[in-house]
Parts: C-alpha cells; sequence; structure tokens
C-alpha cells in the first residue's frame, strides 16, 4: 500500500530537492563534459511529454468527474490544466531544432510559450487555492471549453504572427534577459504564495493532499529560478530546470488527481468503507438516506437513496446540490438548527417533524476524520402509529409445484 505524504517526508523531499540543486551547481564544471548537447532536443521533447501528460490527465478527470462533483475548483482547475498542456505542448514543437511547424522552429517562440504558460499558472493557481468551493447548478464545461481554446488561439496567434517584435527574452551564450529574470522571480513569487497557502490548508485538515500540492509548487518554484540562469538552451542548468518541472507535474498529479481517485479500501474511514459497501441496500430502503456537507453557513444534500423520497414527491435531481431553502423551505430554519446542533457538538440528534399530515423520524449522525466533522449522515423515516400487525401474522401461501 502506498504511503501518504507525512510532514516527514516532505521536508526530506524539499531539502533533497535543495542540496541537488546546490550540488549540481557545485559541480557544475565536472559535470558539463558529461552532457552531451546533441542529445537534448529528444530529452527536452520527452520530459516535456510527461508534463503535458500530467495536464492533460489532470483535464480530462475533471471533464468526467464533473457531472458528479459540479465543483467550481475542480473545473477551474482542469480547463487551467488543458490551456497549460496546450500551450506547453506548443513550447515543444516550437523547441530550436524541431522540424518545422507552422514556422520555423525557434528559441524566442519556445521561450514566449513557456512564459505565457507559467504566467497563467502561477496567477491562476493562487486564485483557485484561495477561492471557496462551490457546486455549480448548470453544466458550463462547453462554456470552458470555447473560453480556454479563444485564450490559446490569441496567445498563439500574437506568438506565431509577431515573434520579430516580441521582448527578447533569451539570447543564445548569453542568457536570459532582465525581462526573462523579471518574469520568472515573479513566478516563483506566487509558487511561494501557492506554497504557503498549501500548508495553512494542511494545518487547517492534516490533509496529506495539501502537502503533495505544497511540495509540487516547491519543485516548480526551484524550476522557475533555475530558469534564470542558464546560458543556452541546450545546457545543463535548462536540462535541470525541465526535470524538476516534471517532478512538480508529478506531484501535482498526486494531489490532484490520485489523492481523490486511489482505492477507496486504503483512503477512506471505516464509516465511509461501510457506507460504499452497502450502497445497494440504501438504494432499496424505504426511507430517505441523505449526506450533508457544509459550505460557509449553507448545509448542502446530496440523496443516497430510498424509496420514501417518491411519496414525498422529491426527485435527487431536485435536492443533490441544494440547501433546504431551496427545495423544502418551508421546514428549513427548524429542521438547519438540528443541522447546526450535529455539526457544531459532534452529537447524535434524532428529531421528528409534519409534512402533509403525516409524522416523520429525521436521525442524523455526524462524520467524523481526523476529530473533525467532515459531513452529516442522515436518515428519514416514515412514522405509523398504528401498525396493522395482523398482517405480518398471517402464514404465507405455499406456492402450487
Amino acid at each position: 500500500m502506498e504511503k501518504s505524504m507525512t510532514e516527514g517526508r516532505f521536508l526530506v523531499f524539499t531539502v533533497s530537492a535543495v542540496v541537488l540543486l546546490m550540488l549540481i551547481h557545485l559541480y557544475h564544471s565536472a559535470l558539463s563534459p558529461y552532457f552531451h548537447p546533441e542529445n537534448y532536443l529528444a530529452i527536452h521533447t520527452i520530459l516535456e511529454f510527461f508534463s503535458i501528460t500530467v495536464s492533460f490527465v489532470i483535464f480530462l478527470y475533471g471533464w468526467k468527474t464533473y457531472p458528479t462533483s459540479r465543483s467550481r475548483k475542480i473545473l477551474l482547475l482542469s480547463f487551467l490544466f488543458f490551456v497549460i498542456g496546450v500551450l506547453d505542448l506548443l513550447h515543444t514543437l516550437t523547441f530550436k531544432g524541431m522540424p518545422f511547424f507552422i514556422t520555423e522552429s525557434s528559441t524566442a517562440k519556445a521561450t514566449w510559450f513557456w512564459v505565457t504558460a507559467r504566467l497563467i499558472e502561477s496567477f491562476m493557481m493562487v486564485g483557485i487555492l484561495m477561492a471557496p468551493d462551490r457546486r455549480m447548478r448548470h453544466d458550463l464545461r462547453p462554456v470552458y471549453f470555447a473560453s480556454s481554446t479563444a485564450i490559446i488561439a490569441v496567445i498563439s496567434y500574437i506568438i506565431f504572427k509577431y515573434e520579430g517584435r516580441l521582448p527578447l527574452l533569451f539570447v543564445e551564450g548569453e542568457g536570459t534577459t532582465t525581462l526573462k529574470n523579471t518574469l520568472e522571480y515573479g513566478f516563483s513569487f506566487l509558487y511561494f504564495i501557492s506554497i504557503v497557502i498549501s500548508l495553512y490548508f494542511y494545518n487547517e485538515s492534516r490533509n496529506g493532499q495539501h502537502l503533495y500540492v505544497a511540495l509540487a509548487f516547491t519543485f516548480l518554484l526551484l524550476s522557475e529560478l533555475i530558469f534564470t540562469i542558464y546560458q543556452s538552451a541546450f545546457d545543463i542548468d535548462n536540462f535541470t530546470g525541465h526535470v524538476y518541472k516534471v517532478i512538480g507535474s508529478y506531484f501535482i498529479m498526486k494531489g490532484f488527481f490520485f489523492s481523490t481517485t486511489t482505492d477507496e479500501s486504503a483512503t477512506k474511514d471505516p464509516e465511509e468503507k461501510l457506507w460504499r459497501q452497502t450502497e445497494g441496500m440504501l438504494q432499496a430502503h424505504y426511507g430517505i438516506i441523505f449526506r450533508l456537507t457544509k459550505e460557509r453557513n449553507d448545509f448542502i444534500h446530496q440523496i443516497v437513496g430510498g424509496g420514501l423520497l417518491d411519496d414525498l414527491g422529491f426527485t435527487p435531481n431536485e435536492i443533490n446540490g441544494r440547501t433546504l431553502v431551496e427545495f423544502f423551505p418551508q421546514k428549513a430554519a427548524k429542521i438547519e438548527r438540528y443541522y447546526e446542533c450535529v455539526w457544531e457538538n459532534n452529537e447524535k440528534v434524532v428529531f421528528d417533524i409534519e409534512i402533509g399530515g403525516h409524522s416523520y423520524a429525521i436521525s442524523l449522525m455526524p462524520v467524523v476524520r481526523n476529530g473533525e466533522v467532515v459531513e452529516i449522515a442522515g436518515a428519514v423515516m416514515g412514522i405509523i402509529k398504528h401498525a396493522r400487525l395482523e398482517r405480518c401474522s398471517k402464514r404465507p401461501k405455499l406456492k402450487s409445484l
């Protein structure tokens, strides 16, 4: 079973990355003879295609899971990596020495595609990390796809059309320009902010996923710093920067992708395992089984199953992702007081309400992870005051053979 990221492992990876970088610079002259620039074009392509694959995997994962998650963060994240993946692909295809693609390959085009991708990535990641997540009611994937494609088209047109008029970012044999270094330092600062935000989230939740994300931005930050000192597009510093970018991409996938799609038997608490294992039985249950999560001050419902839902005149689509005020305003104020009690006090609650002249019992139980209530498991059952036991006492009829 794969170990989750811990504080100790995070520190080991971080210190190792910094020490390795220091050793490479300390023995730069000794290592250079072992580095053959004629092989770099193929190596660069392989490294970049790994990062591009990670970007498209995150995009496809977000696209596929959106109908279920309806998460604004996942939607933004997936299309962010769609844009980054395409721009990195264009960076790779236009890298100096690559075959003709729309125009002749050149360091200037490849560098501008690189800088544009990092600009979008660094700014957007800070925004996505800080923005509160919300469930979206409408499927905006086509809108986001069209917007992302338009952004890519505009950037590509400008770089391909006006390559000669764009400011120089790199001069072969001399190194990076002041403009590029300024941009790279800006990206590094934004990556540092992303590290701080991720570590803050980890401190609040103790979820190892946030350490993976922080580690990813650590490698990306170091990568950007390396790209301020290389002298040639084919030297060992440029190579090291791309290696660190690949490692950062890997940890991004670990943080945003594998952490949410690993085997449930390894990642879920016992309560969650039991919930999943008995889902078929819950679907057939005559009652209503539901789950509650809290977004800011709103309790969001998710129906798991139950035959009582039809009797009350609701469908799952009318309830899933919504608050009580949105689908049952008549009793919302009273019921949500019980929700708040369970969430704040971490205790079980059972109460009854009247709906349409009938009584219903509602039981609520907190689901706790790492000492905190993360959701509420709820059940609704109709209360029958006078059971007709004579029906149960009748002997079943035997079917004729």
